[in-house]
């Protein structure tokens, strides 16, 4: 057992398996921001610790490191399929285990992307000091992870954080995009949009709306056929399902201080983090922009078309 020193004064206890360990599990200790804004002001609520699972540890410097971000929710079983993916083409892997420590409930304050951004700061320190510097860092993550790999990335984030300045690719699986976001976005990374041509829960024409919007050269936008998850095998049968979304009947925003606002789509209504507080504008987004209802399910040529691109892309 060694004990290694893990920002701001915290020791934490790491167990390796075996001297040259290929897998290995780590325990870190990480705070909960609510939001962006929040964190970007110092407020990073409470502590917690949260475990990194590492594949291939041997291939960090050589070959790369994927790091797998949770979406929305504590069901970690797409996560270790991306990373499953990745350990074929190569990469070592780490899957960041930060929503069962602290999800309740989908859309809440109790998880949220600012939470993501701060753990996937905390993740690559952690790396760095401990195995070195990645040969290339890839990030991935779905829906409200996505969410967050494009909030690592505006420059206010990575001023703060400048470890974020390591990722080189991100892929914003089943992506929601935001709609307008003030801030500009760090150029460091190739950041790609990953959407299936019929997802009705995160939809296409939400990350054409943002390219529309914004000035994001680095950002590309990559369609597939197929519903919401057509990249996973996990969701075998394609169907409606009962999944909660708000980005087709609302859109999200970030303002020129990295805080959050929504609109409905039809003008009638917004919320902001800086008018109503963060508690008070996600009252807001349950009530008018919450709906149930999605089409769901794998579609395996667009998700070999995927995880091909994903290898190429990466080069």
């Amino acid at each position: 057992m060694s004990v290694l020193k893990i920002l701001r004064g915290f020791f934490l206890p790491i167990i390796f398996i075996g001297p040259q360990a290929s897998a290995a599990e780590f325990t870190i200790n990480v705070g909960s921001p609510i939001s962006i804004a929040k964190m970007l002001s110092g407020e990073t609520g409470k502590r917690l610790d949260i475990a990194l699972e590492f594949q291939q540890i041997n291939a960090i410097e050589s070959h790369g490191l994927a790091v797998i971000l949770p979406s929305s929710t504590a069901d970690m079983k797409d996560e270790l399929f991306y990373a499953t993916k990745m350990q074929e083409m190569g990469y070592a892997t780490v899957v960041v285990n930060g929503a069962a420590p602290r999800f309740k409930m989908k859309f809440t304050r109790s998880y949220t992307s600012a939470m993501i951004v701060h753990d996937l700061a905390k993740t690559l320190n952690f790396v760095k000091e401990e195995f070195g510097k990645p040969k290339k860092v890839v990030v991935l993550a779905s829906s409200t992870g996505s969410l967050a790999i494009l909030a690592s990335q505006m420059e206010p984030v990575i001023t703060a954080m400048p470890i974020l300045r390591s990722v080189t690719h991100a892929f914003m699986l089943n992506a929601a995009c935001p709609t307008r976001v003030v801030p500009k976005l760090s150029q460091m990374a190739r950041i790609f949009t990953v959407n299936g041509l019929q997802d009705d829960s995160t939809p296409a024409f939400v990350c054409n709306e943002m390219k529309q919007v914004n000035e994001m050269p680095n950002v590309q936008l990559l369609t597939y056929q197929g519903a919401h998850h057509f990249e996973s095998p996990i969701y075998e049968f394609v169907g409606r399902v009962d999944g909660a979304h708000i980005l087709p009947t609302c859109t999200i925003n970030y303002d020129k201080e990295t805080k959050l606002y929504v609109e409905k789509r039809d003008g009638k209504g917004r919320a902001s983090e800086k008018d109503q507080g963060f508690h008070g504008m996600q009252k807001w987004v349950y009530k008018y922009c919450l709906k149930r209802g999605n089409l769901q399910g794998y579609n395996k040529e667009s998700a070999s078309k995927l995880w091909i691109d994903v290898d190429r892309l990466t080069k």
